[in-house]
Parts: structure tokens; sequence; C-alpha cells
């Protein structure tokens, strides 16, 4: 297991350190209005990707032979490729003005850069999945380094040489740029253009829908998290205005993307392997109890230096106009320490095919997150940005602490779910 982590984390750490360097050349070029308004499109995009793909890409680790992955994989496929010209569409003809209001921008081709959006990251995403199943890892941390060379390479690109009004468009686009590099890299790495057949085109969607009563769980489990995500921004904008919007978005550039990436590299190998010592045993504890204690004691320690060295870290990373970020990063540091050691099992709750309890944690942290983006938009309440942050992480951290304690005790599968 510590070959194939290597195999993901090399090229993950290679990815975020390439990022992290670029972060002084790209936050001397935008500033925190800027990164609202593109924190804004891709809450936006992130919540459509849900939508269109129903989290289904998740079932592909526990598909029973290789055939039937790939029709999953294909189905999924070919559903965002409908979903994201629909989305366009509808955005092109009824949302368009709404949406560049939302954005505080009049952004040009913004159906367009939408619809492109969700299908490259959602394929992405789903070939990600399939990539796991078949244990081929080593796509995972190209597939990183290139993405991070499109973010960087269009994001300064378009600062430099174009600017203008429209500069958060630059951001924009090497997000675009970035996800269709790992989406043309995982199918490079993987054999999914070789082995769909004519055969597996004409019924894709059957697989997909012997799978419906998971999607409607995993699309309520995913959604509530997603805007659990995205609706903190919404909430630091109420109450601190865009300056603090963009000072957080940076701030879960600098933690939470990093925390996500490698997390998510643990978490690829472990579900993995946890799928292979569930088919022998289904009431395996031994190595989800291993990862979360290992993982916990690791973050302890790097976030907690992290933690220390914010006063020096941020304006010398992002400059000294990134100041207001200090108080930011901290608070946000102590929540991604459990996020961290979340991702490393987060599939161990969908192969053991017991995640309903998940839909139920999420809905509530998501309600009382909307409970209080409507206090601090509606009312005259006086709270720091700082204290209305630490409300936010400590909702995050009660729930990984929850489903932390569901996956260390090895609930059983209910038959509820299986039908």
């Amino acid at each position: 297991m510590i070959a194939d982590i290597s195999r993901i984390a090399s090229g993950q750490f290679i990815a975020q350190l390439m990022l992290l360097i670029s972060l002084p050349f790209i936050t001397r070029y935008y500033n925190p209005e800027e990164f609202g308004v593109f924190a804004v499109f891709s809450a936006i995009t992130w919540i459509l990707v849900v939508f269109s793909t129903g989290k289904i890409e998740s079932l592909i680790i526990t598909m029973d032979n290789k055939d039937q992955a790939v029709m999953l994989t294909t189905g999924i496929l070919l559903i965002v490729l409908v979903a994201s010209l629909i989305i366009a569409a509808i955005i092109e003809f009824f949302l368009s003005n709404f949406l560049n209001a939302l954005l505080s921008r009049n952004i040009q081709n913004l159906p367009v850069l939408v619809g492109v959006t969700v299908f490259f990251t959602g394929s992405a995403q789903i070939l990600r999945y399939y990539a796991t199943y078949l244990g081929n890892f080593s796509g995972h941390g190209v597939a990183a380094v290139l993405n991070a060379i499109g973010i960087i390479s269009v994001s300064l690109g378009y600062a430099i040489f174009i600017g203008g009004e429209s500069l958060p468009i630059g951001i924009i686009l090497g997000q675009i740029v970035g996800q269709a590099l790992s989406l043309f890299v995982f199918l490079f790495y993987t054999d999914i253009v070789k082995v769909v057949s004519s055969k597996m085109l004409k019924s894709p969607f059957v697989i997909v829908f012997n799978q419906a009563r998971k999607i409607p769980v995993l699309l309520v489990t995913q959604l509530a998290s997603t805007l659990s995500v995205r609706i903190s921004t919404l909430i630091m904008s109420a109450i601190g205005g865009t300056a603090s919007a963009g000072a957080f978005s940076m701030s879960e550039r600098v933690v939470s993307m990093p925390t996500g990436t490698f997390g998510q590299a643990v978490g690829q190998v472990v579900r993995h392997r946890f799928s292979k010592e569930y088919e022998v045993d289904n009431l395996s504890k031994a190595l989800p109890r291993k990862v979360i204690s290992l993982t916990f004691l690791m973050t302890l320690i790097g976030y907690g230096s992290l933690i220390v060295l914010a006063d020096w870290f941020v304006p010398f990373f992002l400059g000294e106009q990134w100041q207001i970020a200090i108080p930011f990063v901290k608070i946000i540091t102590i929540m991604e320490l459990f996020n961290f050691v979340f991702y490393s099992v987060e599939d161990i709750a969908i192969i053991r095919n017991n995640f309903i309890y998940r839909m139920w944690s999420q809905t509530m942290q998501l309600v009382s997150l909307i409970v209080l983006y409507v206090v601090v938009d509606m009312t005259n309440i006086l709270l720091s940005v700082e204290w209305v942050l630490g409300l936010i992480c400590l909702s995050r951290i009660l729930f990984v602490v929850y489903d932390l304690t569901k996956t260390w005790r090895g609930i059983e599968r209910k038959d509820v779910i299986n039908g």
C-alpha cells in the first residue's frame, strides 16, 4: 500500500508544490475581489457537476467485474456530456443575467464557460474513479501535475498578456484547461477507449439504472457536502464583503486544496485495498482503524506547524496585500486537520454499502450553515469574520468526528440500501 500511495502522492506533491510556488506571482496580479468572483463561479460549477453525475462514479469501485465497471463509467460520461449541453442552453436563454449579477461581473460567454467546466471537471472525476478501480495509480500523479501546469500557465498568461476588467476569466480558463489535461491523462492511462465496444454503448444506462436505488442517497449526501463548502464563501461575503470572501477563497486554496489532494490520494489507495479486503471479510476493521490513527498523528504535527508559521508564511507567499488572510489560514488549518483524516477513509462507507447516516449528517450541517447565512445576511448581528469562520469550521469538524466514529466502529451494511 505504501508503494501505491507514493505513486500518487509524489505527483500530487509536485503539483501542489508548483501551485504553492506560483502563488506569489498569481497574487500580484489577482486581488481578493477577483478571487471572490472566481470562487462564486467555481461554487456554481461544482454544484452542477454533482447534479450532472449524481456522484454515481463513487460506485464504480463496487462493480463485480470489469465489464460492469466500463459500462457504468461510459454511462456516466454520456450523462455528463448531455447535462453540460443542457446547462449551457438553460443559462444562455434564462439565467445569464442572474448569474452575472451573482458574480458581480459581466462575464462574456458565461454559458459556454459553465458548460465546458462542468463537462471537463465531471469527466475527469469519473475517469479518476475508473483508474482507481483498475488499480492504475500512476495516472493520478501525472494528471495532478498537468492540472497544475494548466492552471498556472493560463492564469498568469491571461493576466500578463490580456488583463483588463475581465481578469477573473483568466483563473476560470486556467481551471478549465487544467481539468481538460487531467481528462486526457486518464484517457491515456486507462483502457476505457479501447475496451468500450458497440455492444456496451447500446446499454450503458442499464447498469446506471441498476444502481438507481443508491443514487438518491449519494446525490443528497454529496450535494449537501458541496453546498456546505460553497455557501461558506457567501457567508464570508455577507459578513465581511468581497475582500473577506477573496481572502477566504485564497486561504482555502493554500490549505484546503492540498488537503483534499493529498487526503484523496491516500483515499484512492485505501478504497482500492479495502474493496479487496471487503470481498474476503465484510466485517474487517483493521485497515480503516490503521489509516485513521496514522493520518491523524501525521496531520497533527504538520498542520500544527502551519498554524505556528502562518504569520510569516502568508505575507511571504501571498504578498502584503493578503495580510487579512492570516486568521483565515489559521482557523481553516484546524478544520483541515480533521478533513485530511476523513478524506483518507471517505469511501469506506460506500464500499460497506452503509452511508445513509452521512446523508443526514451532511444535510444537518448544510441546514446549520444556511441558518447562519440567513442570520448574518438579514440581521444586524455584530459578529467578527473570525467568529463566523470559526462557527463554519466547527460545524465541519463535528460532522467529520461523527463520521470517523462510524468508520472506526465498522457499521455493518443495511439491507434497505441493497434493496
